[in-house]
């Protein structure tokens, strides 16, 4: 294929434009060129193909043997053209097809489920493929569509969204409680267990703040680290120390008073969540489930004000 036969391509198209419309003048019309332009391309067509293809009268145009046979086999040619542009078309405006998102191991589970679960049920051409890690991925050659994450971005290539902000707290089971005693400050809480993620991230450091803007800076020795959140939550839940824990990912143990606050009227700043992409052009399966992502952190928002903030989005 060179650059002639590209071009040829073109003059293919306004050639068979001609014979539909039945006239030039017609077919300039239709295309927003004047019929003058139109009869020279058409006579750029023949001169380069060698052949006649209309036979050109003062009344109407007809084809030439050549000119059916090249209509017939270009007409094809517009038409695997036109359906390989509605392919692309349908990927970008339908919820059908593969979508793939990375998450942390914490979100995978009951936040997401809930964040998408109208959206999976009312289209099940839409297939989800989740990749739960804590650790890095790289989007691009795992082709991931989707990127959430929480705390603070990196640099990148890659195209971010703000999602909002969750939040975090120490945390402890009744049962540890009772046996161990309640902390009524912040100088108690090197006196217990600590448990925690192996790696630095939102989780690992303990910067608590009272309403009197009194701080309180605390670095726990671990006793226990796991490597990811939920192995965590089933060890504090199960009463084995106390842990800094994401609000968001733990609101059906709270309802179940399996974990409760420790230092109640201290606070740790929130983290942010946000999303990434791989293209700003994202097929509309993917701007729909970031939509529906932002909602459901709004929504957690506005049903617990303690336990999720909602930052605005650009």
């Amino acid at each position: 294929m060179d650059g002639h036969f590209l071009a040829r391509l073109k003059l293919n198209g306004i050639f068979c434009q001609v014979v539909d419309c039945g006239s030039m003048g017609k077919a300039a019309q239709s295309l927003g060129m004047t019929t003058s332009a139109v009869s020279q391309h058409i006579s750029r067509l023949e001169t380069e193909l060698g052949m006649t293809l209309l036979n050109r009268t003062t009344r109407k145009l007809n084809l030439s043997e050549a000119g059916e046979r090249y209509y017939a086999k270009g007409k094809t040619a517009l038409e695997a053209a036109k359906a390989a542009e509605n392919a692309v078309h349908e990927i970008k405006h339908s919820l059908a097809g593969t979508l793939r998102i990375a998450l942390p191991v914490g979100l995978s589970t009951q936040p997401i489920a809930q964040a998408l679960s109208s959206l999976i049920i009312d289209n099940p051409d839409l297939k989800i493929r989740m990749f739960a890690t804590d650790g890095t991925i790289d989007p691009i050659a795992e082709r991931i569509d989707i990127v959430i994450n929480v705390g603070t971005p990196k640099d990148s290539q890659l195209y971010f969204y703000p999602l909002g902000q969750s939040g975090k707290h120490i945390y402890a089971s009744p049962l540890y409680l009772a046996r161990r005693g309640y902390p009524t400050h912040p100088n108690d809480l090197l006196q217990h267990t600590w448990l925690g993620l192996g790696f630095k991230g939102v989780l690992s450091g303990v910067c608590l703040t009272c309403e009197e803007h009194t701080r309180a800076n605390i670095k726990p020795t671990l006793q226990m680290e796991f490597n990811d959140l939920n192995s965590l939550i089933s060890h504090v839940t199960q009463g084995l120390g106390l842990a800094v824990l994401p609000e968001l990912e733990i609101k059906a143990q709270r309802a179940r008073g399996e974990l409760v606050k420790v230092l109640p009227n201290w606070h740790i700043a929130p983290h942010p969540i946000y999303a990434l992409t791989t293209s700003h052009h994202a097929p509309f399966k993917v701007k729909k489930v970031l939509t529906e992502l932002k909602t459901y952190f709004a929504k957690q928002h506005q049903q617990d004000h303690n336990g999720f903030i909602h930052a605005p989005v650009d």
